[in-house]
């Protein structure tokens, strides 16, 4: 009986994992309009080098081209170049000190002809950057109030999932717990990929063809997930008596651990919201990034994604200590497989830079999709909780209402 009610949900978990995985393919063909473009990224540079992304047809000479550029220089020089077809640069300027930094310009080009916008480094360099051009002046907006909605909103669904808890007495001490967890294995799964995320990227892209390389090292930054979030909680309740939890108790470790990642989120939302508006000529982001942030539209999906993951971390966790509870590794690989999938798309999402309306609903529409199959496992996991399992001292402890469905 075990045996074919478990096999649907493994079925269910490797079917998103594949539907996910062969949604989330990058756009191709895409081409830099002509009446202006922009792009953003990361720099992680160990030697010199150039990035040229723009190309400028320009008419009569002296035609004006509006740049900014702009972002957090955290290593090294780097300066935005404007070179005529022959190579020869026309006109450089250089982020002038580490940290936030921003340069709007017009450059008249001396003749007509085609014009190439880009990076220069000479060495080994690490920023963010957002860099822009327009016929004309590049008009840079300000930060709105309502960006405070995004972060605002996120602490609102964290603090939401808290009350319900505490609603249903499913226990203080156990949403502490879940907390607790969440912030030690995220600082060791940051310290394992400060130390090594570049070197295997850099080993994976050596000697594997790109095709080949993005996709494992998405795969792999969502193996860390398994590794230090499922893998260190599974010994945790596998070998201590807090596997034995009953379900108010698990259910409350659940949300604590996925609650104050939305917590602490928001609050950084918030912050840097109103860094921004305190020092407007310090953006760090370009004016499309903006004209982005500005709309209620953007500003919901990280307050979306917010409510599904607490419910995929509620889930993921469920399962750990139902594998505890029943001495059985087959929940413990469900939810590796299942948290390791999830972070492999949102590594894709952030490797390819995808910040567009349709991009980032795009990414949200797979992170709903895993939510609301966390709920729906929710679910099929409190209906079989207690079936065949002795109760614990915690059991024999709990008053009967507490017990109620949850």
């Amino acid at each position: 009986m075990k045996q074919r009610l478990l096999s649907p949900l493994l079925l269910a978990i490797l079917a998103l994992l594949l539907l996910t995985l062969a949604g989330c393919g990058p756009a191709e063909g895409a081409s830099t309009p002509l009446e202006g473009a922009s792009a953003s990224g990361t720099l992680d540079e160990e030697a010199a080098g150039t990035s040229m992304p723009f190309r400028i047809p320009v008419g009569p000479a002296g035609d004006p081209v509006g740049i900014d550029f702009r972002g957090i220089l955290q290593s090294g020089t780097l300066r935005v170049q404007f070179v005529d077809s022959d190579g020869r640069v026309v006109w450089q300027q250089e982020a002038a000190a580490l940290g936030p930094f921003a340069i709007n310009t017009v450059v008249a080009p001396p003749a007509p002809g085609e014009y190439h916008l880009g990076l220069a480094w000479d060495g080994p360099v690490t920023a963010s950057y957002s860099l822009t051009w327009r016929p004309g002046q590049v008009e840079v907006g300000q930060v709105s109030p309502i960006a405070l909605l995004s972060g605002a909103g996120m602490i609102a669904v964290a603090a939401g999932f808290v009350i319900y808890a505490i609603w249903r007495k499913l226990g203080w001490r156990y949403l502490g717990l879940g907390a607790l967890a969440w912030v030690v294995t995220i600082i060791l799964k940051f310290v394992w990929a400060f130390a090594a995320n570049r070197a295997v990227y850099d080993a994976l892209y050596a000697a594997l063809p790109q095709s080949l390389a993005g996709p494992l090292f998405y795969l792999y930054v969502g193996a860390l997930t398994g590794v230090f979030e499922v893998t260190l909680v599974w010994l945790i309740m596998r070998y201590t008596r807090l596997g034995q939890m009953t379900w108010p108790h698990a259910l409350a470790f659940g949300i604590g651990f996925g609650a104050i990642e939305a917590l602490l989120l928001g609050i950084q939302s918030l912050v840097n919201v109103l860094v921004l508006m305190v020092m407007p000529a310090l953006v760090p982001v370009g004016p499309d990034m903006i004209a982005q942030v500005n709309s209620p539209l953007y500003l919901l999906a990280p307050v979306v994604e917010r409510f599904f993951t607490i419910l995929l971390h509620t889930f993921s966790n469920l399962l750990i200590i139902y594998g505890a509870r029943t001495r059985r590794a087959i929940w413990y690989w469900l939810a590796f497989a299942y948290k390791t999938g999830v972070d492999a798309v949102a590594a894709f999402g952030q490797a390819q830079g995808l910040t567009t309306f349709p991009e980032i609903w795009t990414i949200e529409a797979v992170v709903i999709l895993w939510g609301t199959a966390a709920l729906l496992g929710i679910r099929w996991l409190r209906a079989r909780w207690d079936a065949g399992q002795p109760p614990g001292p915690e059991e024999h402890s709990e008053p009967p209402q507490q017990l109620s469905d949850s």
